[in-house]
């Protein structure tokens, strides 16, 4: 067999999965799906779908939130992780390879209402999970880690319009440690990437608090 001869090739199933993270109540979560067919029957997985042959990947990553999540793609930012498939054994019914895309929701936007199957799970209290899952979301919320603090990434978890301490709350969140308010403030006026908005929300007790936004670039 030549080696070019594409057609006598056994085809692994290409796949793609989704990390879908949102912060409430002070907590980074991620999206999963409760399974009901084997393999991992009854164990938790990432929303994800087999490539169909005429469909972008990213379509797929979209398709694979809509109808496995039943989240709007539209509110979710996404970008492409990473590619799983060193495990050659990783899905029982195929050999397979998963192209991981993160995506990132400010949680007003959507119902984070568990349904039957699709549930939101804190990533410090993962559910047993199927396939090498855990892995990904591992994977995932390292990199989310190192973005966030080389970028403003973390304001695709916000809302439009937040205050400085909230801001604070969700790095806090997400790097899972707390941060100095002076010197966190001091790294994200360095940054130029926030806009003030001549507004002020109250928070607790204490006097009004600045609103801003993030300086969109363009």
């Amino acid at each position: 067999m030549k080696e070019d001869d594409i057609h006598k090739f056994n085809r692994p199933g290409l796949a793609v999965d989704v990390v879908l993270f949102t912060i409430k109540n002070n907590d980074l979560k991620v999206g999963l799906v409760r399974r009901e067919e084997e393999p991992y029957f009854g164990k938790h997985a990432l929303p994800g779908r087999f490539v169909r042959y005429d469909e972008p990947i990213e379509e797929t990553a979209r398709m694979a939130l809509k109808l496995k999540a039943g989240i709007n793609p539209n509110f979710v930012f996404l970008e492409q992780l990473y590619t799983f498939g060193q495990e050659l054994k990783r899905d029982t019914r195929i050999r397979t390879v998963t192209i991981v895309y993160y995506g990132l929701v400010d949680s007003s936007k959507i119902e984070l209402q568990d349904s039957d199957k699709f549930h939101w799970h804190s990533v410090y209290e993962l559910p047993e999970l199927g396939f090498d899952h855990k892995k990904i979301i591992e994977y995932a919320i390292s990199r989310l880690r190192k973005k966030v603090i080389e970028s403003d990434f973390a304001f695709q978890l916000m809302p439009e319009e937040f205050t400085l301490t909230e801001l604070q709350k969700a790095y806090e969140v997400i790097l899972h440690e707390p941060q100095d308010k002076r010197n966190f403030r001091k790294k994200l006026l360095e940054m130029k990437i926030l806009k003030p908005l001549k507004k002020k929300k109250m928070e607790g007790a204490h006097r009004p608090a600045e609103l801003y936004e993030f300086r969109r670039k363009g």
